[in-house]
């Protein structure tokens, strides 16, 4: 077994990351991925101005924050199943009015059907342990003519693009960023193979699509009805 396998089946085994963890990121990986966080952020807002969004695994909160004050009509809520992710989230969150932070089982979300006009996540979908689970619970959730954008890792990112990418993050973020990505996501061979099949066994199967966006993979799942 590979190590990059070996620490991403480690992952799933615990989809609340413990509290050790959450201060690591917190400390760390929070903050290299602010400025990738950011260009999400932006894309969200020119997307949707008002309404309910949805942030799958918020994490400590700084794209939901992002995203809440780019929106400040959009009520915005971060989800995620680590008591220390969401305690630092509120933390940051505090004096923004259209943000908060609960802790949940994204497999289970406590929405009502037919009441989301939004759904973003990062870096989470490598967590999952029933991700087809998660794409079905986001379907049910989302109104008609709504999307999710799932944003995970994808090493491997073309000549081409890491030149542009390099400039805009600077060689070393990139240089960690890139290597965060091999051991946080999936290839590009198994976003064809493996997640291909997840998606192709939910309610999505037949209004997704996906590419390679920055140092991400995005998934795009419509419901369009």
């Amino acid at each position: 077994m590979s190590l990059r396998k070996f620490i991403r089946d480690m992952q799933k085994r615990r989809e609340a990351i413990p509290t050790p963890g959450a201060i690591f990121y917190n400390a760390i990986p929070a903050k290299l991925l602010k400025e990738a966080g950011k260009k999400i952020a932006q894309d969200v807002a020119d997307r949707i101005e008002d309404g309910t969004l949805i942030d799958l695994g918020s994490g400590t909160g700084y794209l939901s924050i992002e995203i809440a004050r780019r929106a400040p009509r959009l009520k915005v809520y971060g989800i995620d199943l680590s008591e220390k992710m969401v305690e630092i989230a509120r933390k940051h969150a505090e004096g923004i009015a259209n943000v908060r932070f609960e802790i949940g089982n994204v497999a289970e979300l406590p929405f009502e059907d037919n009441s989301i006009d939004f759904i973003i996540s990062t870096g989470t979908l490598h967590h999952l342990k029933r991700p087809a689970k998660v794409f079905d619970e986001c379907y049910r959730v989302l109104k008609a003519g709504k999307a999710a954008w799932i944003y995970d890792g994808c090493p491997g990112v073309p000549k081409e693009e890491a030149a542009r990418l390099i400039r805009e993050y600077g060689f070393l973020r990139y240089r960690i960023l890139t290597k965060l990505q091999e051991f946080h996501g999936f290839t590009s061979e198994e976003y064809g193979s493996e997640i291909k099949t997840i998606l192709d066994q939910t309610k999505f199967k037949d209004s997704y699509q996906m590419e390679r966006v920055d140092i991400w993979m995005k998934i795009t799942a419509m419901k369009y009805t």
